[in-house]
């Protein structure tokens, strides 16, 4: 996978815990519903609160990264940040198709931002830098995302995901075959377990393989 990481945001101590994977989607699995995402829902409706959102390692890392880039965390919240409110919140959590549903639990996991992406829809080289002045992109479930010093992942034709809300153009659909699945960490020390991740993929998703796995 020819995945790379601006000097810039290097420089912040941001990585990326990446897996390249084929497999069949779905629309819904509820094998991922009723042994993965449910009993980790109870669980941080029971466990956590807004209080411990603010506390949390994971968040106030990532929220560190943005301010030192120069977007306002408040506003263009981590997705980790905007799903653990959510669910806290007691609001639930939309179910979309099994990818990114599993997306969405290590997401909540990890406490850190993961974007899953159509390796059919966006091309290599990939490389994790942060969005120009005044860039905007078609984000899904909102009209326009001003990615402006954001950070964002782009190949030749531009971006198409960031750790705030993702593009339209890179999205998985119930006909994706081959995605890139990415964590987003803030921390210098790797957070992601690839090995777990590995293992709920291919057991979880429909005749998943997972080709490659990096740390970068």
């Amino acid at each position: 996978m020819q995945l790379t990481i601006d000097s810039k945001v290097k420089e912040q101590g941001v990585s990326l815990a990446y897996s390249v994977i084929e497999f069949k989607n779905e629309a819904h699995s509820e094998k991922i519903w009723q042994e993965v995402l449910n009993p980790l829902l109870q669980k941080i409706e029971t466990e956590d609160t807004l209080e411990s959102i603010k506390e949390d390692p994971q968040i106030t890392a990532t929220k560190k990264v943005y301010r030192a880039l120069g977007k306002d965390p408040a506003r263009f919240r981590p997705s980790s940040d905007s799903l653990w409110r959510r669910i806290i919140q007691q609001k639930g959590l939309y179910q979309i198709n099994a990818l990114v549903d599993l997306n969405n639990y290590f997401s909540l996991e990890w406490k850190l931002p993961f974007g899953s992406y159509d390796l059919g829809k966006v091309t290599e080289p990939i490389q994790l830098t942060v969005g120009p002045a005044e860039a905007r992109y078609a984000g899904i479930g909102n009209k326009s995302v001003n990615i402006e010093n954001l950070l964002v992942l782009a190949d030749e034709e531009g971006p198409f995901g960031s750790p705030t809300s993702d593009s339209t153009r890179g999205m998985i659909s119930e006909e994706t075959t081959r995605a890139l699945l990415v964590g987003y960490q803030f921390n210098e020390d790797a957070v992601v377990d690839q090995a777990k991740v590995k293992e709920i993929l291919e057991n979880y998703l429909t005749d998943c393989r997972v080709i490659e796995q990096g740390v970068i």
